[in-house]
């Protein structure tokens, strides 16, 4: 459930900026409740869900990325860099260690 209002979100931020996003993945999360507590509507609500995300990627791809959208994904990179960057030295593989 959180794993798919994740991929819209982040599929929703690259394209439209931070609202839509935030949107989107709310929204994203709405449905799995629901899709959790009414079982039996549960592959129809997964796969609007699927066929939304796959309608964003097919639209957005074709416009111009808003500014915030182009800010966010990039402090967002960042982060996932900085991020990586500490959990390797942690581990242990750190660098060149001659």
């Amino acid at each position: 459930m959180l794993l798919a209002a994740l991929v819209v979100g982040a599929v929703a931020l690259y394209y439209f900026g931070l609202r839509p996003a935030a949107w989107a993945a709310g929204a994203t999360v709405v449905l799995c409740l629901v899709a959790l507590f009414l079982p039996r509507w549960a592959t129809a609500i997964h796969a609007f869900v699927a066929a939304g995300t796959i309608a964003l990627w097919r639209v957005g791809s074709k416009r111009q990325r808003p500014p915030d959208a182009v800010i966010a994904v990039r402090l967002a990179r960042e982060g996932a860099k900085r991020v990586w960057s500490t959990v390797r030295g942690l581990l242990g593989g750190g660098g060149d260690k001659r």
